[in-house]
């Protein structure tokens, strides 16, 4: 016989509201994904974006202890010449993504450069809190 487990019903809703949360907030407005590559090293979280076609004045960053946002527009200028275009794609792009931290870093050590259309984004590791044995009275 199978066991039933009682599970509280508000519990499912906050796991599906997380999933459904989780897939929406890292899509662009192009309905794409900005590619991101995260790893640990030395002390730092390094996260590198593909952001081709942005410019470095069109990048915002938003750091605090639970994440990273990265948001970026760009328009074409509008030139008054009669080009005749058969497709015109490529008059804005946007891009936004939020990507949490995978452990706790200092928001304050945040740094970013942006070069050949990769943005590159390292933050300082929190250091690991000590601990020591407690002799009980």
């Amino acid at each position: 016989m199978r066991r039933l487990e009682r599970r509280d019903g508000i519990e499912d809703v906050v796991d599906h509201m997380q999933k459904m949360f989780n897939q929406f907030q890292d899509i662009t407005d192009f309905g794409g994904r900005m590619p991101v590559n995260m790893k640990e090293e030395d002390g730092k979280v390094i996260i590198s974006a593909d952001m081709p076609g942005a410019q470095k004045e069109d990048i915002n960053l938003k750091a605090d202890s639970n994440g990273l946002e990265i948001s970026a527009e760009s328009k074409e200028e509008i030139k008054e010449e009669n080009e005749k275009y058969i497709r015109k794609e490529r008059t804005s792009r946007r891009y936004r993504r939020k990507v949490a931290w995978p452990t706790e870093v200092d928001p304050k050590s945040v740094s970013a450069d942006y070069s050949d259309g990769v943005l590159k984004v390292e933050a300082e590791k929190e250091s690991e809190s000590e601990n020591w044995d407690v002799e009980i009275d």
